[in-house]
């Protein structure tokens, strides 16, 4: 792995891989699943990447909806691994969201899943995920949405205890500002309690 967020999160979701669905996290998370679901919406034929994908969950209800070309990265190698034996048709690698080995222009939509909080770097994956979108492409981020005071205390008093890769958490104004200075045009937002989805098209 490139950075000490990424060897963090490869080291901790290897480690619940097997039960993650069960996790408080996996539960967690999964709310925020069901949530950019709802925003994507390939036609047959589309290509569809997940990054951070971990156990494969949402890209395989993505690939439900239409006759898609699937596929996911994630840091973890177990998780990938599971991934590969549950979900044969879709394609999983392990990778890093801030390096995407793909080439350009080559997706129709990128779900990411409370994952770029977890980013050394999340201007790195912002513009990697633009590189590797189709013109007209479509980005759809979640991410949690704290309130200040919580955010601080978080970053300061508990990400750095964690040891899972966590970095910093966003406002709105910071993950907005990802996508539009990496060339997004923001169309939809949805802040639902502390959850935050963003979807944007590739300028």
């Amino acid at each position: 792995m490139s950075n000490i967020n990424e060897r963090l999160s490869a080291r901790k979701y290897d480690s619940i891989a097997k039960r993650y669905d069960k996790t408080s996290e996996g539960k967690y998370t999964a709310r925020f699943g069901r949530m950019i679901l709802g925003l994507c919406e390939p036609a047959g034929g589309d290509k569809v990447l997940d990054v951070g994908c971990g156990n494969g969950r949402l890209v395989n209800d993505i690939s439900q909806k239409a006759r898609i070309v699937a596929f996911g990265v994630d840091v973890s190698p177990n998780m990938i691994e599971i991934c590969r034996q549950k979900y044969g048709k879709i394609i999983f690698k392990v990778a890093s969201g801030e390096n995407l080995q793909f080439d350009d222009n080559s997706f129709d939509w990128i779900t990411v899943c409370c994952v770029v909080h977890h980013m050394e770097n999340p201007w790195n994956f912002f513009s990697e995920a633009r590189r590797v979108l189709k013109p007209g492409g479509t980005l759809i981020v979640g991410e949690p949405l704290y309130p200040f005071g919580l955010r601080q205390f978080f970053d300061i008093a508990i990400s750095p205890f964690l040891k899972a890769g966590d970095n910093k958490l966003f406002s709105y104004k910071r993950l907005a500002g990802c996508f539009t200075e990496s060339g997004f045009e923001i169309n939809t937002v949805i802040k639902k309690g502390m959850k935050l989805i963003i979807a944007a098209k590739k300028a």
